[in-house]
């Protein structure tokens, strides 16, 4: 018979057996796992850069809030800037902008829109159309045939170059090419011009529809302007303009009813002004013609503005500026 004393000392010995175990289990199964005990992570402080104090000369005070109390007297070095100054900067450089225009030397974009090129190259498109048909008519009509492609060629040229958003810039160079060509071989209006006239008229109208012109040789890298641009036509196209500005000019209800077709001629005179001094063009090196082709160009950018705010005034006088020049040129290198 067990007595109550031995009970009490096996019961003793068992609970420190319990304690033991449950403060060994913890470490036991955290080595047959692989486990390590993770290590705490210690916060970093971040050091903070102490405000900065200011010596004798400054106006703030060790525990002033404002760092200066005169910007321009304590903290900013050298002279103020000149408004005045700036302001005759900015004069000299639009007048720069202005005389670069009446020279030729801007870009294509601030010269002549891109939608003004585009609607052009739809006005010759569709003549091609009406006049490239059968070959009789070819052979009556070839001039103005010509006509039309010489100004496409002068067109897609002008595409290929321009420094801004506009149609067919990826098949300028092919349609530039094949268009110069079409222009040679419809000058006499013989058989073989009609044939490949009639295939630039459906390329053209498949391009103007949004669709692709491919030409089996590969365009120049860069455009021969005395090849691309022939003088003739651009001034039969010249004329053409300067006729239909006197009677959209002639007094201020016609103005009013022909906005955007002064505009449109505008811009083609100020292209084909530029074109004719480029080099390889013939004359081009020529001062007095030179002047005189300024003189048009600066005076059809005149056009496009007064026609834009519609300032009737000033775009009779553009208008009778342009006459002008022409009849100046012609006086003395027709």
């Amino acid at each position: 018979m067990i007595s109550k004393t031995h009970f009490q000392s096996d019961a003793t010995v068992l609970f420190k057996i319990a304690v033991v175990l449950l403060l060994v289990a913890p470490i036991l199964c955290d080595n047959v796992a692989g486990q390590e005990k993770p290590t705490p992570q210690k916060v970093r402080r971040v050091k903070r850069v102490k405000r900065p104090t200011f010596g004798n000369g400054t106006g703030a005070q060790p525990n002033d809030p404002l760092f200066f109390r005169d910007v321009y007297a304590e903290a900013i070095i050298g002279p103020r800037p000149d408004a005045n100054a700036l302001a005759a900067d900015s004069k000299v450089t639009s007048d720069d902008q202005a005389t670069s225009v009446s020279a030729g030397r801007d870009s294509w974009k601030t010269l002549v829109d891109a939608a003004a090129i585009e609607d052009e190259v739809k006005a010759q498109q569709q003549a091609v159309s009406r006049l490239v048909t059968t070959p009789v008519v070819f052979q009556t009509k070839f001039g103005e045939v010509n006509q039309c492609f010489e100004m496409l060629s002068v067109l897609f040229a002008v595409i290929r170059q321009y420094d801004g958003d506009i149609r067919w810039s990826k098949h300028a160079p092919a349609a530039q090419m094949l268009f110069q060509k079409a222009a040679v071989s419809s000058r006499t209006g013989a058989a073989t011009g009609f044939h490949f006239c009639k295939t630039r008229k459906e390329e053209l109208q498949e391009l103007v529809r949004g669709g692709s012109i491919v030409a089996t040789d590969p365009a120049p890298e860069t455009i021969d302007w005395s090849a691309a641009a022939n003088r003739s036509p651009l001034m039969v196209r010249l004329e053409s303009a300067n006729e239909n500005l006197k009677k959209y000019t002639a007094n201020q209800n016609a103005f009013r009813g022909a906005g955007g077709d002064i505009d449109q001629e505008a811009n083609m005179i100020a292209m084909m002004a530029r074109v004719i001094l480029l080099e390889g063009m013939p004359d081009a090196e020529e001062d007095d013609y030179v002047a005189f082709a300024q003189q048009m160009q600066s005076a059809a950018v005149e056009l496009k503005s007064a026609t834009q705010t519609g300032d009737f005034s000033r775009a009779s006088a553009a208008t009778n500026q342009i006459g002008q020049s022409c009849a100046d040129c012609h006086a003395d290198w027709r």
